[in-house]
């Protein structure tokens, strides 16, 4: 007959064989998660959104409470135009990390383009509160904050942007346009200008300083720009060199 004590030690050794196979389980779990996760950077890196969507798919099964996965998926899903999938994602991100700034950045994203200007810059108020230093967040706040005739704050947040970020060409390009709506247009083609510089390939910087130069009346300088436009594939600067720069 077993004594109790021989019976004890056996049990405590099967305890103990049964924690270790948890842990080791636990442990090839993290690491498939792991590998999963790095590949889907790996697919993202070359544009192959669907594969990457497949690799999250399989960390998120392994670790489900990750949200940064659910982001990297929904960053995956919004490249490949499933916006409702990527809004599902985001917003599971933010439920499981409430810190999450980039979340908070592309689901408004994907508010701005439904039109919900307003709820839009709810999710960019969170992400510049998490992440000050979000110069994409102002910039995009900014936009929406125009499309709702704030003028005035959309100016700070694109001033802003360019503060944090003293390369960002779209945000001159957008702090440009709205000076132009203003009628401030020695500041506008300043911003054209610093658009232009820090990237010459923004079609839509010449094509709109064209424009500017146009109603001052430097008929040269317009048509030169539109011309540069034109070669950087903005179709609509044909019509206008047709009309004006013959």
């Amino acid at each position: 007959m077993q004594s109790f004590s021989a019976y004890w030690q056996q049990g405590f050794r099967r305890a103990r064989l049964v924690s270790l196979w948890a842990v080791l389980l636990l442990a090839g779990a993290c690491n498939t998660a792991k590998i999963h996760y790095r590949e889907g950077l790996e697919r993202m890196s070359k544009n192959d959104y669907i594969g990457a969507i497949a690799e999250y798919d399989q960390a998120i099964a392994k670790r489900p409470n990750d949200g940064s996965l659910y982001r990297l998926r929904g960053m995956a899903k919004y490249e490949s135009s499933n916006f409702d999938g990527a809004y599902a994602d985001f917003t599971n991100a933010i439920s499981l990390t409430p810190t999450d700034a980039e979340s908070y950045k592309f689901r408004a994203d994907i508010k701005q383009n439904r039109k919900q200007y307003k709820a839009a810059i709810a999710d960019y108020d969170l992400a510049i509160q998490h992440q000050p230093s979000y110069a994409k967040a102002f910039n995009n706040r900014g936009l929406n904050k125009a499309r709702l005739k704030d003028n005035s704050g959309a100016i700070v947040d694109f001033s802003q942007a360019i503060a944090l970020q003293k390369d960002y060409s779209v945000a001159y390009l957008n702090r440009a346009n709205l000076y132009v709506r203003q009628k401030q247009y020695p500041k506008a083609l300043a911003d054209y200008d610093q658009a232009i510089i820090h990237d010459p390939s923004l079609a839509e910087a010449f094509y709109n300083r064209g424009v500017l130069k146009h109603t001052q009346r430097k008929k040269k300088e317009a048509c030169a720009d539109w011309q540069k436009a034109f070669e950087l594939g903005n179709a609509q600067a044909s019509a206008l060199l047709k009309r004006f720069c013959k």
